[in-house]
C-alpha cells in the first residue's frame, strides 16, 4: 500500500470486564447498605413523628395522652419497643426487607379496628387526699372490686412509620453512585 498509514488498536478488554461486572446483580453487600440506611431512617420517624409522605402522625387521644406514663409526648413509643424492634433483612441479590415483627406493628402502620371482648376484671383502688385513685398490690390498704366491661371497639388511626420518602430516594441514589464507582 502506497503513501502512509495509521493503525489503531484497541484494548477493550478493561471496559468489556467493567459491563461485565455491572451486568450483573448487585449482591447482598449493597442491599446490606442500603438496608441499613432505611433501617435508620425509619427509626428517625420516631423522633420527627411524621409519615414518609412528611404529613405528621395523628396526635394521641387527650384522654390516653393523659394517663399515658411514660413518653407522654411521643406517638408511638411507650417504652420504645417498636422503635427498637425495627429490623433489615436481604432477602436476595436485589431485595432487602425492613419491619418489626411485633404483633402490634401492623395496627400502627395500618390503623384499623379492635374488637375487645366483654370480660370480668378486679379493680384495686384507693384513696387519697379524698380522690379515688387506681392501687397496685403493693398498696396495703386498696379496695378490691369486681367489675365488668363490656364489649366494645378500639379505634386506631394509620400512623405509617415504614416506606421510602424523597429523600431516602436520593439517598439510596448515593448509596448505589458510591457502590458503582467503587466498583470500577
Amino acid at each position: 500500500m502506497a503513501g502512509t498509514r495509521m493503525e489503531f488498536r484497541v484494548d477493550d478488554r478493561e471496559a468489556l470486564e467493567m459491563l461485565e461486572r455491572q451486568a450483573q446483580p448487585p449482591g447482598s453487600d449493597i442491599m446490606n447498605r442500603i438496608g441499613e440506611y432505611l433501617q435508620a431512617s425509619t427509626q428517625d420517624r420516631f423522633t420527627t413523628q411524621t409519615a414518609p409522605d412528611g404529613t405528621p402522625w395523628q396526635p394521641l387521644k387527650a384522654r390516653y395522652a393523659k394517663r399515658k406514663k411514660y413518653n407522654p409526648d411521643k406517638i408511638l413509643t411507650l417504652r420504645g419497643y417498636l422503635r427498637s424492634g425495627i429490623r433489615h433483612q436481604v432477602t436476595g441479590d436485589t431485595s432487602v426487607e425492613v419491619g418489626a415483627n411485633l404483633a402490634y406493628a401492623a395496627i400502627h402502620q395500618l390503623g384499623g379496628t379492635i374488637d375487645m371482648p366483654a370480660r370480668q376484671a378486679t379493680v384495686r383502688y384507693r384513696s387519697v387526699a379524698g380522690r379515688t385513685l387506681f392501687a397496685s398490690r403493693k398498696h396495703k390498704r386498696a379496695t378490691e372490686r369486681q367489675v365488668s366491661i363490656g364489649k366494645h371497639q378500639v379505634v386506631m388511626p394509620a400512623r405509617p412509620y415504614l416506606g421510602i420518602s424523597e429523600a431516602d430516594y436520593k439517598e439510596i441514589r448515593e448509596i448505589i453512585l458510591h457502590w458503582v464507582i467503587a466498583r470500577n
